[in-house]
């Protein structure tokens, strides 16, 4: 038998039990784990041209394919321990890092700022919104090569938040060390509307202390995980995706309208009923003070709503 068509079989066979798994809810896993087994393809062209039998070539397939499929399986999200050189992460809070790679800046809080817009631009990576800040932001950055910059302006009382990566060294890294990750704090007392543009990524936003308006995201695949809260009575989300995993939560007592243009292979949100094609509505949208609105188009991907 060919190697070729071992190869392919194995991988189309673990491939096919890993979503039906994941759709039976037998296992949960992060699409952003398989962007970070890349370097297995390496692995796996290089045992192909090798000049062995196929028998042990297939040998070698499976235990790289075993190993592979139990990291994708174990790792469900950025929570696992794991620990890459002189990198440990522990969880989203906890970072332990060269600090000559790691950096903080704050920008100061003007009492007279009523609304901010927040705009993100990079092109992968992982990103991070927690806690609040008597500052207006508080930004930590971690990863080799590329730093974050930030401009902001304010007229009136209207502010404008960018912050775009920049490769200040002109290098690029193969190894673990090219990650990087962005973590913002932000101020409660300003009206948020956010826009994150970037490529495959990580995205943990826990929104539930701030009062957002609007919140877009354009990105490609990746895991996204956003809190919601109901600090403000409307907010509209925006994502627009590759294959990814989203999961949202949002409180209970608020009405959420939810439109898809999207083909999920996974999708799991208890509580609405249907008013039109690719159109949900929680039951007490038209009663409820405050009211969510998401529009969501994404490719292959899973998709949760959890409501407490």
């Amino acid at each position: 038998m060919k190697f070729k068509n071992i190869f392919w079989g194995l991988i189309l066979i673990l491939f096919g039990v890993l979503l039906i798994g994941r759709n039976l809810g037998y296992w949960n896993f992060d699409w952003y784990n398989f962007l970070r087994l890349w370097p297995v393809l390496f692995i796996l062209w290089g045992l192909s041209v090798l000049p062995v039998r196929n028998e042990i070539k297939a040998f070698f397939l499976v235990i790289v394919l075993g190993f592979s499929t139990w990291y994708v399986v174990q790792s469900p999200d950025k929570t696992t321990v794991m620990s890459w050189g002189w990198w440990k992460f522990n969880n989203y809070r906890n970072y332990e890092k060269d600090t000559s790679r790691k950096q903080t800046y704050t920008l100061q809080n003007n009492d007279s700022l009523k609304s901010v817009n927040l705009k993100m631009d990079a092109a992968a990576g992982e990103f991070y919104i927690q806690d609040t800040t008597s500052n207006l932001v508080t930004m930590l950055q971690q990863g080799r090569g590329i730093n974050y910059h930030y401009t902001f302006t304010q007229t009136n009382t209207k502010g404008i938040l960018n912050i775009y990566e920049k490769n200040d060294h002109g290098n690029f890294n193969l190894n673990s060390d090219n990650k990087r990750m962005l973590l913002l704090k932000l101020n409660t007392q300003p009206l948020w509307n956010i826009d994150l543009d970037a490529g495959a990524s990580s995205v943990k936003f826990d929104l539930r202390p701030f009062k957002v308006k609007k919140l877009n995201f354009d990105g490609g695949a990746g895991s996204f995980k956003i809190y919601l809260g109901n600090k403000y009575p409307k907010t509209y989300v925006n994502l627009d995706a590759g294959a990814s995993s989203i999961v949202f939560k949002i409180p209970k007592n608020s009405g959420c309208d939810l439109k898809m243009s999207s083909f999920l292979s996974g999708k799991n949100f208890k509580g609405f009923h249907k008013v039109g094609d690719e159109h949900f509505q929680t039951d007490n949208f038209d009663t409820a003070a405050n009211k969510i609105y998401l529009n969501i188009d994404a490719a292959i991907s899973s998709f949760t709503i959890i409501r407490e």
